[in-house]
Parts: C-alpha cells; sequence; structure tokens
C-alpha cells in the first residue's frame, strides 16, 4: 500500500508540474513584459508630464491675456456708452435750443410783419 500512495502522489506532482510549468513559463512571459512597459513607462511619462506643465503654463498666459482684453474691451464698451449718452444729452439740448430758437424767431418774425404793417397803416392814414 505504501507503493500505490507513493505512485499516486508521483503522478499527482508530475500532472501538477505539467499544469504549474507551462503556466510559470507564462508568468515569466508577462513579467519580462510588465518590465519592458514600465522601462518605456518611465522614460516616455516624464516628458509627457513636462509638456503637460508648459501647456497648462501657456494656457495661463493666454488666460490672463484673455482677461486683460476683456477688461480694456469693458472700458471702451463703458466710454462708448458714456460718449452716447453725453452725444444725446447735447442732442436733446439742441433740439430744445432750436425748438426754442424756431420760437423766438416766429415771435420775431410776426412781431416785425405787425410792426411794419401798422407803420405803414399809420403812414398811409397820417399821410405821410
Amino acid at each position: 500500500m505504501n507503493d500505490v500512495a507513493f505512485v499516486i502522489i508521483a503522478v499527482g506532482v508530475v500532472a501538477a508540474l505539467g499544469f504549474l510549468i507551462p503556466a510559470f513559463i507564462e508568468l515569466r512571459k508577462t513579467m519580462k513584459r510588465l518590465n519592458a512597459f514600465l522601462d518605456t513607462a518611465e522614460r516616455e511619462i516624464p516628458p509627457t508630464i513636462e509638456e503637460l506643465k508648459q501647456t497648462l503654463e501657456n494656457m495661463k498666459k493666454i488666460t490672463g491675456d484673455v482677461q486683460s482684453v476683456t477688461g480694456g474691451i469693458r472700458e471702451i464698451t463703458g466710454a462708448l456708452t458714456d460718449t452716447a449718452d453725453n452725444v444725446r444729452s447735447i442732442s436733446r439740448a439742441l433740439s430744445r435750443v432750436g425748438t426754442e430758437t424756431n420760437a423766438a424767431i416766429a415771435g420775431l418774425k410776426t412781431g416785425v410783419k405787425t410792426a411794419v404793417a401798422v407803420f405803414f397803416k399809420n403812414l398811409v392814414r397820417k399821410g405821410g
């Protein structure tokens, strides 16, 4: 019985080795690929990160420039709004002055006509 148990154990060990040896070979290949990937990543990641940092710094500069330009546009828009308000005020004032002037001229014209008419009437009545 000792021999049978020994044979069963030996067959089990050989069968296990038959399954484990290919698994270990695949594990070894996988470890080699993993090491190759890590070497590649170790070489390529730092320059990529540095490039990303440069890109972010450039984006910050661009954002600052855009904010500066936007502030300038806001100032120009404010100045244009003030100018438009001033032009409207001047236009209203000129319109009022024009209306008042027209009224004064019309009154003066009527007054002169009336004065001339009265003058001639009196001149004709009194005979000169």
